[in-house]
């Protein structure tokens, strides 16, 4: 033991011999070294499969296809996975699952600090359906789940000159055109990895701008979310108080949110550069810190931690627990719709930027708790009495300093000799209240203790005056729906906007890029004349005006561009386009000057990059152009047109094309292909499209370019080839495809190139010519044919259509748009007998066997449906209520019609077996004062009424008049409430509440019908409801009201009275 003693002794005293006199800051080095491996691993996989072939352009996600299939059960799948480890930590990577981190572990304990979850779970969440929880998901594009998450993209690993590690991920994303990289890097001797995010909008448009990191931490261990703020935002923009709410519960910690549903706090109100999960139960905690105007967004989100969150823990894991995410992102908020009307709006990114950021992601242990933290490690201070307690976790190797001031006053120097995650503790005695400050190092940490200190004062609320329906109120709205992707309903917004001002310029502007965007050439250069016409200046007019003239008019759109590139927010992009127009006509010389221009404007500049390769190229500067592309590669090594050109120099084709292997691959090869075709190289873009010669859309981009290069026979026979290939899974989305299906449709007669052209125009919004062009075939042997052109008819043609998809395969996809449209049709004979039809063939497919239940129910077989419910397992999605909706409606109206022959004690069975939340369909139930019983309740006071038990019927009308206000008020469930005012003798009150229908919703059908019903007038009830059944093709009245209990409880009152 004295042995032992002394040896300590004498380590710490060379130990400190060794930092005497450091002051300052410095890194020692680490014997250890950082690897990276690429590695299998075995994993219980639950698989999902079955892609949609069904092209739906109208949809947000188009051109990606949601994946439907999902199993019950795990199979042994081997991945392949890239580890990255040094002595502190270990970081899995999936490039097959969107590249995301898969979780990361600090060593020393064996804890992980990313959740890692051990089964590969994938369940319908994301936008494409398939996702699985844990590690950290990269998201870009739209809204929601980045269209990559679960499914292979490309990737790349790295050992650098630093003795780091790195593993590169990059996609291309369809629905903006823009890609992205992440660089994960771990160093050698630190106990972080980052990740270091290029995101470059590759189009020539401005583009929907969201982009946010969604990490997974377990939920259990008594945990704190360390999260710096004054209050959070809703993804609806509105603003409320954190981390303590109204009702002072602290939902800072996790199992404080014991009410309500599921959470999405994004947290702001502080200058503040980090944030942080303390498990306090473990002494250990997870951190993530990234400079503040790289990241605004903090956001926590937690399912409900009653059985309706807590039931996706089954779902999502096999024995890891439940999770939260803890996301950071580049803007406020993940913005809803009606975030637009707040100051939280939707976003967009200008063509030709490249955004970079870092982000740090650490453990850290025994502190305590988070206070700050920084890349040299978290610290946690908290004044207890008349002292201070301090603990501080390193990241790295470090001997500096730790200054506690009182104001300005020093009032302790403290050295700090640490290793790496060497937590370090200490009191100091305090004689004074004032605030304090500690300081680490040369300021690489700085805590305040003042919780006042960097508040922000920025509104988080829109006037209430301001004028929607003023000019720059519809331009305002036009610009949020852009920003969504929603060009329809921008474009209504811009032409109201005109109507109101034909020369407001704005408008003009957005007006002509949406023109453009949707291949209405000429109407976008009417446009973008006018804007010229009232300002010859301005950046964005001219920037369309260019891109516009860009085919047809050169010296037009160098004119356009020239000009653009007087304004700062166009001079890349204008500059680029420049570059563009210089290398289509073989100017290598003023092609470098204007990507040398745009390059100094932003060293990313997608377009600028490839121009100056190019022209490097051709002008005979090779080892310039080898430099070059190097020097881009060592910051993005999957640029893969900087790869591409490289490869030209040295011959490595079979190297370019190795590391292009994500799930759509043959999207990239098209995308750079049509680079190369808008500046006239067409040898390089068909070179680049037969690596996508399985793809029919780039085998008639090869066909065209044939054709323009004189090759017409070679042109003929690619286009024979395109119509050979399989039409499966092939949706046409860029505008600029139009022109080799038209030549196709020169040469040859097919089906399926009207059939692409087709949907191609829908996708633009010319649904007119899509219909025609589908309209000139009917004997297609393709179901998904028909499939599409029935979602763009109505009624019988729409149902003569599904039909012809039933004889040639008669999927469930088919049997599901049947079964839906005898529903909407009110066909409910021949909607049961399609589900049952299709329930027997496809047995195991919980969504026909919903609406075969919901068949059955509408049908009077309540004890079928419930029978087939209670047998149906649905893995559903995020959301899902359907099952449970049509379980307790059943019962309820099995309970009404049992009311009706006087079977009031089965009745009541009924009543009380429709509260029973079964959980194979795929919800759990939420708190009780968050269901919604009135409806039950009311029932329940019928039936004893009938009975004659007024007493006890009395006091479920009481319960029905006492519930709050669940979700939006309807003018359903306000009936209820009057007919149970009335019941109880308060008629006054009963009347108010219709009044309101009168007064309120006087053109309101479900009001007109509230008030038949509610004054007894059962025949004009029973008419109104008839004619909603009778006229076809409107807008069912409680969907244009929003009252979703209104078909329920209007059915249930029908049968009752």
């Amino acid at each position: 033991m004295k042995r032992r003693l002394f040896l300590l002794v004498l380590l710490y005293v060379i130990s400190s011999s060794m930092f005497a006199g450091q002051e300052n800051m410095q890194q020692t080095g680490n014997s250890g070294k950082a690897s990276v491996n690429e590695v299998k691993l075995v994993m219980p996989t639950y698989m999902f499969s079955d892609p949609d072939p069904v092209a739906k352009p109208e949809n947000a996600y188009y051109p990606y296809f949601r994946f439907d299939g999902y199993s019950e059960k795990s199979i042994p799948k081997e991945w392949n996975a890239v580890e990255m480890e040094n002595d502190y930590i270990k970081v899995t990577i999936f490039p097959e699952i969107g590249g995301k981190v898969w979780g990361a572990v600090e060593k020393s304990t064996g804890k992980e600090f990313i959740y890692y979850n051990h089964a590969v779970k994938f369940r319908d969440i994301a936008m494409r359906g398939a996702w699985t929880s844990g590690g950290i998901e990269f998201n870009f594009g739209i809204i929601g789940h980045v269209p990559s998450t679960a499914t292979p993209v490309d990737y790349v690993t790295r050992e650098n000159d630093d003795g780091s590690v790195s593993c590169f991920i990059s996609s291309l994303e369809l629905m903006t055109r823009t890609t992205w990289q992440v660089e994960i890097n771990l160093p050698s001797d630190k106990a972080f990895f980052t990740t270091r995010t290029t995101w470059m909008n590759t189009s020539s448009l401005e583009q929907p701008y969201y982009q946010w990191m969604n990490a997974g931490y377990k939920a259990a261990g008594n945990l704190e979310f360390c999260y710096p703020g004054q209050y959070q935002i809703s993804h609806g923009g509105g603003a409320f108080p954190f981390p303590i709410d109204e009702q002072g519960r602290e939902i800072s910690w996790y199992e404080k949110n014991n009410f309500g549903g599921s959470k999405s706090y994004h947290v702001l109100g502080k200058y503040n550069d980090f944030y942080g999960a303390y498990w306090h139960d473990d002494d250990f905690g997870s951190v993530h810190h990234s400079a503040y105007d790289e990241k605004l967004g903090m956001k926590i989100f937690l399912w409900g931690l009653s059985r309706s969150g807590s039931i996706w823990e089954d779902l999502l894991t096999d024995r890891d627990g439940q999770y939260v995410e803890l996301q950071s992102g580049r803007m406020y908020n993940q913005p809803s719709t009606s975030s637009a009307y707040t100051p939280y709006k939707h976003f967009s990114f200008v063509p030709g930027a490249a955004d970079v950021w870092v982000e740090y992601w650490f453990p850290t242990k025994e502190t305590g708790g988070i206070s700050k933290a920084s890349p040299i490690g978290t610290l946690h201070a908290i004044r207890e009495g008349d002292k201070l307690i301090v603990s501080f976790s390193p990241l790295q190797e470090m001997r500096t300093m730790l200054v506690v001031k009182d104001e300005e006053k020093v009032l302790f120097n403290e050295p700090l000799r640490l290793h790496v995650l060497e937590t370090w503790k200490k009191e100091f005695p305090l004689t004074s209240d004032a605030p304090l400050t500690i300081e680490i190092g040369d300021r690489e940490l700085v805590w305040h203790e003042s919780p006042e200190h960097e508040n922000l004062n920025r509104p988080n609320k829109l006037a209430d005056d301001f004028d929607w329906k003023g000019v720059y109120g519809l331009h305002v709205k036009g610009e949020q729906w852009m920003n969504q992707k929603h060009l329809r309903r921008a474009e209504e917004s811009f032409l109201q906007c005109l109507e109101k001002d034909k020369y407001y310029l704005p408008a003009l502007n957005k007006m002509a890029a949406i023109c453009y965007r949707t291949g209405r050439h000429e109407k976008a250069l009417e446009y973008a004349k006018t804007a010229l016409s009232l300002d010859a200046y301005n950046g964005e007019a001219n920037y369309i005006y260019g891109l516009i003239n860009y085919e047809s008019r050169p010296a037009d759109a160098k004119d356009g561009f020239s000009v653009a590139s007087y304004s700062p927010a166009y001079r890349g992009a204008a500059y680029g386009m420049l570059a563009k127009c210089f290398l289509k006509e073989k100017d290598w010389k003023k092609s470098l000057h204007y990507a040398s221009l745009a390059l100094e404007s932003n060293p990313r500049n997608p377009d600028a990059i490839l121009a100056r390769l190019i022209a490097l190229r051709y002008s005979n500067q090779q080892e310039d152009a080898r430099c070059f592309g190097e020097k881009i590669l060592e910051e993005m090594p999957l640029n893969h047109p900087a790869r591409y050109e490289i490869a030209l120099l040295s011959g490595d084709l079979e190297g370019f094309s190795s590391l292009i292997r994500g799930e759509l691959y043959w999207e990239t090869y098209i995308e750079i292909a049509l680079w190369y075709y808008s500046v006239g190289l067409w040898d390089e873009a068909l070179q680049l499209l037969s690596f996508a010669k399985s793809s029919p859309v780039a085998l008639y981009w090869s066909a065209y370019i044939h054709h323009l290069k004189g090759e017409e026979e070679e042109g003929v026979k690619t286009v024979d080839r395109a119509i050979a290939a399989s039409p499966e899974g092939v949706f046409p989305f860029r505008p600029e495809t139009l022109k080799p299906l038209r030549y196709a449709l020169s040469v040859s007669d097919s089906w399926k190139t009207d059939y692409y052209t087709a949907i191609l125009y829908w996708h633009l919004g010319d649904k007119e010519k899509a219909m025609a062009l589908l309209d000139k075939h009917d004997d297609v042997p393709f179901a998904p044919y028909y499939q599409s052109r029935a979602l763009l008819k109505k009624g019988k043609e729409s149902l003569s259509d599904l039909l012809k998809a039933e004889k040639i395969d008669p999927t469930w996809r088919v049997g599901f748009s049947l079964i839906n449209h005898y529903l909407r049709s009110n066909d409910v004979v021949l909607a049961m007998q399609a589900g049952k039809r299709y329930a027997d063939r496809f047995s195991d497919n919980y969504m026909i066997g919903l609406k075969y239940a919901k068949a059955l129910q509408l049908n009077g077989k309540y004890s079928e449906s419930i029978a087939l419910l209670k047998q149906t397992t649905v893995l559903p999605n995020e959301g899902a209520y359907e099952g449970r909706a049509i379980y307790r409606e059943s019962y309820l109206y099995r309970a009404a019609n049992l009311l009706k022959q006087k079977r009031y004690a089965r009745a009541i069975r009924s009543v009380e077996d429709s509260k029973v939340w079964i959980e194979n369909l795929g919800v759990g139930k939420p708190y009780d004062e968050d269901v919604d019983e009135r409806l039950e309740d009311f029932l329940m006071g019928v039936i004893l009424e009938r009975q004659g038990k007024k007493a006890d019927a009395a006091s479920y009308f009481r319960k029905v008049t006492e519930k709050g206000v669940f979700g939006r008020k309807s003018v359903s469930n306000e009936l209820l409430v009057a007919i149970a005012l009335k019941k109880l003798g308060d008629t006054g009150q009963a009347d108010l509440l219709a009044d309101n229908w009168l007064n309120n919703q006087s053109g309101s059908k479900i009001g007109q019908w509230a008030t038949a019903v509610y004054n007894g007038d059962t025949r004009q009830a029973a008419d109104l409801l008839t004619e909603r059944y009778t006229v076809e093709d409107t807008t069912p009245w409680e969907q244009a009201s929003g009252d979703t209990s209104f078909n329920l409880i209007s059915g249930i009152l029908q049968t009752i009275h």
